[in-house]
């Protein structure tokens, strides 16, 4: 089998009924150079069968017992062929331009470490509901205010993906992509362009917030953890680290104002505060207000 331009790694579990729109937006692709390789993290649905069905040989299916997402994307990079490896979540899709824009990238940066392209957010029935905060150029510097990129979005070179992997604690669950992003972004520039070519899908079986207090607590206490622990990240960012547990409490507030926790998000807005004045200055801290009082 030649060697793919791209690996796109598909970590699904019990995705039966979503994976097959899935791959079927990776297939539509205009630019053909790629492979699939969808790792099942121990589904016990009809995902194996949905997945035999794609008759396509750029596909590949590997089953492996449940151990998370940050395992499975692994386990998917050690099986990649491709020069560059991303992520695509198995109920998200990838509109067809999408791998084209990131070939352009590619050569337009020298095959650089890592580069992220835009999104946007859908609703259930296809309803465009809003882009994300895409930036363009150099963005390293604007992922302490907090995690911008999408799984989908992000390229890694090959070489950079094997000797980064993503953190398998799974106590960090929901958090592991922005620790690697922001362990990545201590040591390569992050090329970002804004055009958006991906979507991520609102849907009935997402979680899409987590308001468990305890669990969000011990994610950031972990993100905190691991990465005062990298050499990289606090040569890079050891200044703001301040302005980092910031917004990360801005984070929970956040999280916690959409869950229902008004005490909860008050507590840990003037926790922000107490860490740095900074936090008035993230978005977020105000979405959190005015969720407080709707």
């Amino acid at each position: 089998m030649s060697k793919p331009y791209f690996s796109i790694v598909v970590p699904t579990y019990n995705r039966a009924e979503l994976i097959g729109k899935t791959i079927d937006s990776v297939l539509r692709q205009k630019f053909v150079d790629f492979e699939v390789i969808v790792v099942d993290d121990g589904s016990t649905d009809d995902t194996a069968s949905v997945v035999a069905s794609v008759s396509d040989p750029r596909v590949r299916y590997y089953r492996k017992e449940n151990e998370e997402r940050a395992a499975a994307r692994n386990a998917g990079t050690g099986l990649a062929l491709g020069r560059y490896v991303t992520f695509l979540d198995s109920d998200d899709l990838l509109y067809a331009n999408h791998l084209d824009n990131a070939f352009q990238m590619a050569a337009a940066h020298g095959t650089p470490e890592w580069f992220h392209l835009g999104y946007e957010f859908l609703a259930q029935d296809g309803a465009s509901m809003s882009s994300a905060s895409n930036a363009q150029g150099i963005a390293n510097d604007n992922l302490i205010d907090g995690n911008f990129l999408s799984c989908r979005g992000v390229f890694l070179r090959a070489d950079v993906a094997g000797e980064n992997p993503f953190n398998s604690d799974r106590a960090l669950s929901g958090t592991e992509d922005y620790e690697l992003w922001l362990r990545l972004a201590s040591k390569f520039p992050l090329h970002c362009d804004e055009r958006i070519s991906s979507a991520i899908v609102q849907h009935d079986l997402r979680s899409v917030v987590n308001t468990d207090r305890a669990k969000l607590k011990k994610r950031i206490e972990l993100l905190e953890k691991y990465l005062a622990e990298d050499t990289d990240f606090s040569l890079r960012f050891g200044p703001k680290w301040p302005v980092f547990r910031a917004n990360n409490r801005v984070y929970i507030a956040l999280h916690l104002a959409l869950g229902k926790d008004r005490s909860g998000a008050v507590e840990y807005l003037l926790r922000a505060l107490r860490q740095s004045p900074a936090a008035l200055g993230n978005r977020a801290f105000y979405g959190t207000l005015k969720r407080l009082f709707v």
